[in-house]
């Protein structure tokens, strides 16, 4: 049964389904565990053992799906099902999900991107994940289930990423009870703080962790010639001068729990649209030892929180030192389009956007960014062909979908 043809065909009896499913089955399983081992084959070569969890949609869930898609589709026709098989790789570090995402691109043919971080506003934090659907390829020739298609949604996450999208399930979206009150959202939301700055702060310690193994390596070449080499200076000490310390000690952990203590402080004020004391906050730790990409990425809060309250200058300011010190990110370059279109400054905004585009195309913030851009500049066509953009990549993206259908209706006028 083709892709094509399924979408026609009308919704089966629910014993009937259920038959053609247990018939199914067993070759469906085969084909998403042959898919698990060559994904886990391509991660061992590059050193990598995160934990794969795979699974074929449950009956009750691929039956269920089925119709309440095909009652808001206001048919009785099948509605195609792009998560029947699912896997999840789940990683100890921030960087490893990267790894991992970049194998999955290149290694097999993407059909979608979705990142969760972009369902979030400019001003809110939430835990980031990254789906990928992939068309599977399998020698598998039984039939497909009425609706399933032949592809594959795999997400990527930190084992802590994880652990907050399975709390978070079950409290939120199996629940038929709504969040009470705005103080258990702030609960919520500092919790999630909490799991991100840990993710940032593990992955801190790796870095740092890479770097002191990179210099004792450097000390044992140079040992045979008595020589120091010249950039072996503390890491998280960027204005160390004439005299370095001869060996690195690690980061004092009175340190790093302060550290640690401020950056929560200031996530949750920021949470809570705190926004002067997040900003002071801000500033101590910009006042404090941090690794490069950390320090970006405070200077990249900061400039949030001061283009929330309106402080366009020295947002930009903050979002300029984001870049300066982590070039590789497209946040940095993403806010600070955002903040030159407010401006009304769309040459340097356009820039911005499409320079944020080239270093991560899978971000739909991107692509949304730059649509709206065009659409002030009243360069419509351009705008609407970035909404098409940033809605194959996140179909679910409102603010993308309502520009969008808003720009249609100006082309039929």
């Amino acid at each position: 049964m083709n892709n094509a043809s399924s979408a026609h065909l009308r919704l089966p009896e629910r014993s009937k389904a259920k038959a053609l499913y247990e018939k199914q089955l067993p070759a469906h399983k085969a084909a998403l565990q042959q898919l698990a081992q060559v994904i886990r084959m391509l991660l061992e070569q590059q050193g990598l053992t995160p934990a794969i969890k795979f699974r074929v949609k449950s009956f009750e869930a691929y039956f269920d799906k089925l119709r309440k898609q095909n009652r808001a589709n206001g048919s009785h026709r099948i509605v195609t099902i792009n998560d029947f098989f699912g896997l999840r790789i789940v990683c100890p570090f921030l960087e490893d999900v990267e790894t991992v995402s970049s194998l999955i691109v290149n290694n097999f043919d993407l059909l979608e991107t979705e990142s969760k971080a972009s369902q979030h506003s400019f001003r809110e934090f939430g835990y980031d994940s990254v789906h990928h659907t992939i068309r599977i390829a399998t020698q598998q020739r039984g039939r497909l289930l009425p609706g399933v298609k032949r592809v594959c949604e795999i997400q990527l996450r930190t084992i802590l990423q994880d652990a907050w999208a399975e709390v978070e399930h079950e409290l939120v979206y199996k629940s038929d009870i709504s969040l009470p009150n705005q103080s258990i959202r702030r609960k919520l939301a500092s919790l999630n703080a909490t799991l991100t700055l840990s993710d940032l702060i593990f992955q801190e310690i790796r870095d740092y962790q890479k770097e002191i193994r990179r210099h004792g390596r450097k000390r044992r070449d140079f040992a045979a010639q008595n020589v120091v080499p010249e950039d072996d200076i503390a890491i998280f000490h960027p204005t160390a001068t004439e005299h370095p310390p001869a060996r690195m000690g690690p980061i004092p952990s009175t340190m790093a729990s302060h550290l640690e203590k401020t950056m929560l402080r200031a996530l949750e004020a920021h949470s809570n649209h705190n926004l002067e004391t997040a900003i002071a906050l801000y500033s101590q730790l910009l006042g404090m030892q941090l690794e490069r990409k950390m320090r970006g990425l405070v200077y990249n809060h900061r400039g949030m929180a001061h283009f929330a309250m309106g402080s366009h200058q020295r947002a930009l300011k903050d979002f300029a030192n984001a870049i300066k010190y982590d070039p590789d990110s497209d946040r940095g370059y993403a806010n600070r389009g955002l903040c030159y279109r407010v401006l009304k400054k769309y040459p340097q905004a356009l820039k911005d956007f499409e320079r944020a585009i080239r270093i991560n195309p899978g971000r739909p913030d991107n692509f949304f960014g730059r649509a709206q851009t065009y659409h002030d500049l009243r360069q419509y066509d351009l705008a609407r062909n970035d909404c098409e953009k940033a809605l194959s990549i996140h179909s679910g993206y409102h603010s993308a979908r309502e520009l969008y259908q808003s720009l249609q209706k100006l082309s039929q006028n």
